[in-house]
């Protein structure tokens, strides 16, 4: 698994590739927490590489959204969801719980509009 991670002007884009699983989640909570640390909590998980996610990858996104949203400062939102796991994050009902973008530009461009 390997992530980067860009600074836009509205937001933050993590794109990920690879498994995320309980061996690789802890390296991507400990990312998103020096972000929120700095105080961006708008952040935009692009998985359109990402090949696997566990429930252990599903918690760590979940754990992160109530961090952000105890701040009341932002949100994260999820872009370019491969279909197949896409399918496991409505079945576990992520699609009730996060803002999902077919486009990570799209993502963006909703941060821009946000207050």
């Amino acid at each position: 698994m390997e992530f980067i991670i860009t600074e836009l002007k509205n937001c933050d884009l993590m794109e990920i590739s690879g498994r995320v699983d309980s061996y690789t989640s802890p390296q991507i909570k400990e990312a998103l927490g020096a972000i929120m640390a700095e105080g961006r909590c708008k952040i935009i998980l692009d998985l359109k590489s990402v090949t696997y996610l566990s429930s252990s990858g599903m918690l760590t996104f979940i754990n992160a959204l109530k961090q952000c949203q105890l701040s009341e400062q932002g949100k994260i939102i999820l872009a370019q969801v491969p279909p197949r796991i896409l399918t496991s994050l409505e079945l576990a009902g992520f699609n009730q719980l996060f803002d999902i973008y077919d486009d990570a530009a799209m993502a963006v461009k909703g941060f821009e509009v946000d207050p």
